[in-house]
Order: structure tokens, then C-alpha cells, then sequence
């Protein structure tokens, strides 16, 4: 569940990126200064900018994350905010590389990955330091397994086939990084293949790549639950946590991403914007159903639920792109949720070993007090990491790629 923005500048309050995308509309490699001198009308340009409602319903959906490890009954449904998380990355991932293509005519890796670094790397390694200093004062059974191994395939990122292969300790303490590791494999993948776009010029050629993903995907999946001698939990572990078998909403957002850098998600008509609206609250209305319904370790998840609710979160964040002023957009980009969703990327990283480490029966305190200092044990963490970490190495990073662009 990594954090979204991918800012080249210093975020403001549910900022996820300070660059304008143009439109396909402009060929790539062509700049606005050279359609203006040519006397052509400057096309649309889609601005990711502030859109507060992308940050916000990241916080929605961690409230579910918390809610659900907390006891593992409240909202069984649950694993369907990491199909929110994965869509949204999608989108804006592409979002960002077909706007820095269509700007510059090419996408710098190196520039992805730094950003890339700077953002996810120094959350995680703080995690990973608090794990070993409470290991220093606590014995943790089995911790080669559940707090190295486990720490080894969070930096790695490869704890989603440690998972999905059975290799992955019971109750590890970085067990929740298998949604990292899908994501990471993916931003290493689609950037490449954007990188290839951009240079060949063959825009079409990213759809294609994004539609033949999303169907190897989903084929991968369906062929592992029809084609094994019986549906059980080992083939559940292995469809529902590996890259492969997961990808397909990654590429549906990356599929989103390429249609608003490409102008499809602006200047709808009214009627298209309300019977979009309806569908918004439709699929909202469909992913509470499946928070209370959808258990997991079942073939209907695997098989109908995973592409559903796919299509489903899709459906909502292109309602927060094209209706950015509607009632729903409002009250998802409050300021409190954009916070919170600013805070994400962390909350999830340090959650999961805060709750093992402070369980009920280790601390002796009933479910309500143990919960609560629980939050403000993971909260005061992430809040650290967020204003004395996270956004002064943004900042840094800001100012380096403003030096570097000057220097050309």
C-alpha cells in the first residue's frame, strides 16, 4: 500500500503531483511553446495538482485495514481497499510518466526511481530499525522467520511469492508488505514499458500493453483456480497474493491514467457526469456490501469478487477525476482524511507490527484501551515520520530536480 504521490515538487495538503500532463492531443515530443509558435490552439492539458479526494479515500480504505487486523472478524471484506490502493497507484503512476513523456518527449528512470526511493525507502527502513531495537529488548519466537525474513522481503520486495508460495512465516511482522511488493514489481515493469512508448512514439502501443496486461492477469488467475484438482487455501495463497494473479487492477488504473493524460476524462457532458455519478454511488454502495460479505479464502473472491470490485473502485476514482466539485469529491477530500491519507503509505507499513507487539493478551488490557493506544502509538509514529522524514527528503528531492532542470 504505497504512498501515491509522486510529487517533483514539495506537496501541499493532498497534492499527489505538481506537473501538468498534456493532452495526446499533442504529439509527443512536441512541447506547448512550439504549438503556440505555430499559431495551433494550446490543447487540454490534464493537471493531477490538488485532487483531494485521491488522497482522502486512501484514508477510507487504511480505516478499514486498522479495523480489520485489529481482530480479523470486524469487516472480513477488507482486502478489497487494497484493490482501491492498486487502481489508484495505477492511474497515477501512468499519469505521471505519460505527462513527463508528452513534456520532455522521454521519461528519465533514473529521476522515477530517485523519487521513487526517497518516497517509499526511508519509511520503510525506520520501520524495520524500531522492529530490531523492540527485538533487542523482547524475545519474538521464531524471529530469523517473521522479523528478518520478513524484513529482507519488504526491502526486497518480494514478499508477495514468499507469501503465495507458502513461504512466509505464520503472524510474520512485515507480513502486510506482499501489497509493496506487488506494487514495486509493477512500477519497475510499466515504467519500462513507458519509457518504450514514449521513445517508439507509439502511444496506442501503452494501451495494448495495459489491455494484454490486465487479461494475463485475470487468465492467470482463472487458470489457477479451474485447472488445480481442488479450490483450497493453497490455491487461494497463491492466486490472491502474487504480482501475476494481481495485477489486472493495476492495469485497469493504468488504463485510467491513459485516458485522462489523453484528455478522455474532461469535459463531460451533464448527463454523462450524472449517470457517472449514480455508478459512483452504485459501486460505493458494492464495496460496502463486499466489506461485510466477502470472505476470504473462497473461490467467488478469487473468480468474481477480485474483477468486480476491480472495475467497481475504477468506477470511483474516475468519478473524483471527473467530478472534482460533487458532494462525494467534497466529502472525501476533507482535510482530516487528506491527512490521514498524506499518512497511509507509513500507518500501513508500522500497523501490523504495532498490533502483534501490543496484542491484548501481552499488555493484559481489554480490547478497547489496548486498541487505542495502539493508534496512538502507530499515529504519533507516522506523524514523526511524516514531518521529520518524509517531507524534508521531499523537499530535498524538490529542490535537487529544480537544480538539475536549471542546469540544463
Amino acid at each position: 500500500m504505497a504512498d501515491r504521490g509522486d510529487a517533483a515538487s514539495t506537496p501541499t495538503s493532498g497534492q499527489i503531483d505538481a506537473g501538468s500532463l498534456t493532452s495526446s492531443n499533442t504529439p509527443v515530443g512536441e512541447s506547448a511553446p512550439d504549438l503556440a509558435a505555430s499559431g495551433t490552439p494550446e490543447p487540454y492539458r490534464f493537471r493531477l495538482g490538488n485532487r483531494p479526494p485521491l488522497t482522502g479515500v486512501r484514508a477510507l480504505a487504511l480505516f478499514t485495514v486498522l479495523t480489520y487486523h485489529s481482530n480479523f472478524k470486524t469487516l472480513p471484506g477488507t482486502w478489497v481497499a487494497l484493490q482501491v490502493f492498486f487502481v489508484l497507484s495505477g492511474f497515477l503512476i501512468t499519469a505521471m510518466l505519460a505527462g513527463e513523456g508528452m513534456r520532455n518527449g522521454r521519461i528519465s528512470l533514473g529521476a522515477f526511481y530517485a523519487r521513487r526511493g526517497v518516497r517509499l525507502v526511508p519509511p520503510l527502513l525506520l520501520t524495520i530499525g524500531l522492529l530490531a531495537i523492540y527485538a533487542h529488548f523482547v524475545h519474538v519466537a521464531d524471529a530469523a522467520h517473521r522479523l528478518w525474513g520478513d524484513s529482507l522481503a519488504a526491502m526486497f520486495y518480494y514478499a508477495d511469492y514468499r507469501q503465495a508460495l507458502g513461504h512466509a512465516p505464520f503472524f510474520g511482522y512485515l507480513a502486510q508488505t506482499w501489497s509493496l511488493s506487488v506494487e514495486e514489481q509493477f512500477y519497475i515493469l510499466w515504467s519500462l514499458a513507458m519509457v518504450i512508448v514514449v521513445a517508439t512514439h507509439r502511444r496506442r502501443l501503452a494501451y495494448g500493453l495495459a489491455v494484454v496486461g490486465m487479461l494475463a492477469s485475470t487468465g492467470t488467475r482463472l487458470y489457477l483456480v479451474y485447472h488445480a484438482p481442488h479450490f483450497d487455501n493453497t490455491v487461494f495463497t497463491r492466486v490472491y497474493y502474487a504480482f501475476d494473479t494481481r495485477a489486472d487492477a493495476l492495469f485497469l488504473g493504468c488504463l485510467l491514467g491513459l485516458l485522462a493524460a489523453d484528455g478522455y476524462l474532461h469535459g463531460w457532458a451533464r448527463w454523462a457526469r450524472g449517470l457517472l455519478t449514480v455508478a459512483a454511488a452504485a459501486s460505493a454502495a458494492f464495496l460496502c456490501w463486499i466489506l461485510w460479505y466477502a470472505l476470504l479464502f473462497t473461490e467467488n473472491l478469487a473468480v468474481w469478487w477480485l474483477p468486480t470490485s476491480t472495475v467497481a473502485s475504477a468506477v470511483i476514482i474516475t468519478y473524483f477525476v471527473i467530478c472534482p466539485a460533487s458532494l462525494g469529491s467534497r466529502l472525501t477530500g476533507i482535510g482530516v482524511l487528506v491527512f490521514i491519507g498524506d499518512l497511509s503509505y507509513t500507518v500501513y507499513l508500522v500497523h501490523f507490527p504495532v498490533y502483534l507487539a501490543m496484542e491484548p493478551d501481552t499488555t493484559g488490557w481489554s480490547f478497547w484501551p489496548n486498541e487505542l493506544a495502539r493508534l496512538v502509538v502507530i499515529f504519533s509514529i507516522a506523524i514523526f515520520s511524516w514531518f521529520l522524514i518524509e517531507r524534508p527528503l521531499m523537499r530535498w528531492r524538490a529542490r535537487s530536480a529544480a537544480r538539475a532542470g536549471d542546469g540544463n
